[in-house]
């Protein structure tokens, strides 16, 4: 019979130590530059108009048509295909940052680049609304407070399930990812005009649930393991249970990845963020089940020790 193959992970955990912590200084750094989050209209507040296309327009011929002008910050949605009265062939929701302009400006300039590139007879305006930013803090506000109940609730869990030692580790590791996941989409926003949606927040909470079961899966062998391999060091244990877990870990996160992969590929400018705040989870989440979350209960349990043999003595 072939041996198995261990991988030392367990010992590379500071050299893990230092990259992720580069990483969090990386995206710390990409907010501190860009002024903050790069929150989108949903949050910021903007204006929002619904317009009737009488001919056959391609929301990607539209959507390059912003692109190319002055405005910025534009969201676009189709609404319907075809009005049932016919006198519309498509309608598209057009979301607009006010950013600091008055909406009667925004809306002037929004109105001659329509007309500029359909004419002022190929549309109607069918209706328009604004969005005001106290329902952007509203939104952050609920946002913040459901990811720490989310944090609060997995730390209950994990500490009635396993130890508090291994709450704590989880948590930490489940930060570690939503702060490089959010740095890194600063930085893409810098760079490619990513934004932090109502969509991202939900991917966001998505990633602490994909992390946390690998995590979970880890742990429960660490303490099969403890009373398997009684008398083998601690360190040595999370070694053999990470590398027992390992095929299962890389099996399920490469599915996820293929799929992800695919939305990121083909799924289009609407879910663009979506699917790279997914993306970069995935990956990350996976990392951190192996490099964060066990060497901080490697950590804790050499800080106890510690303690308990200062009492002895």
């Amino acid at each position: 019979m072939s041996q198995k193959r261990s991988f030392d992970f367990v010992g590379k955990r500071k050299a893990a130590a230092v990259f992720s912590a580069a990483l969090i200084v990386i995206g710390l750094l990409a907010v501190i530059l860009n002024g903050g989050l790069n929150y989108n209209i949903e949050f910021n507040g903007g204006y929002l108009l619904q317009v009737g296309f009488k001919k056959q327009v391609q929301i990607a011929d539209l959507r390059k048509t912003f692109h190319a002008s002055e405005i910025k910050g534009v969201q676009l949605q189709e609404f319907s295909d075809k009005s049932d009265s016919g006198e519309f062939e498509k309608e598209v929701v057009i979301k607009v940052e006010t950013k600091k302009q008055e909406v009667k400006t925004l809306e002037a300039k929004v109105i001659a680049l329509l007309d500029k590139a359909y004419g002022h007879d190929g549309y109607i305006v069918r209706q328009t609304s604004s969005i005001g930013p106290k329902i952007g803090d509203e939104l952050k506000e609920s946002a913040v407070q459901a990811i720490i109940v989310a944090l609060f609730g997995i730390l209950i869990y994990i500490t009635l399930k396993f130890q508090f030692k291994y709450g704590i580790a989880a948590i930490v590791a489940l930060f570690h990812d939503v702060a490089i996941t959010v740095g890194t989409l600063t930085l893409l926003g810098i760079l490619f005009d990513y934004e932090i949606s109502l969509s991202v927040i939900a991917a966001l909470m998505t990633i602490v649930g994909y992390s946390l079961n690998d995590t979970i899966v880890v742990f429960d062998r660490i303490r099969e393991n403890k009373q398997k391999l009684e008398g083998m060091e601690f360190n040595q244990i999370v070694n053999t249970s990470i590398n027992e877990t390992l095929t299962r870990t890389l099996l399920t996160s490469l599915t996820t990845l293929f799929v992800v992969l695919v939305l990121f590929l083909f799924g289009g400018e609407v879910i663009r963020d979506l699917s790279t705040t997914l993306l970069i989870g995935v990956i990350i989440g996976t990392y951190s089940s192996i490099f964060v979350a066990s060497p901080v209960v490697i950590w804790w349990n050499d800080r106890s020790n510690k303690k308990a043999r200062l009492k002895k003595a």
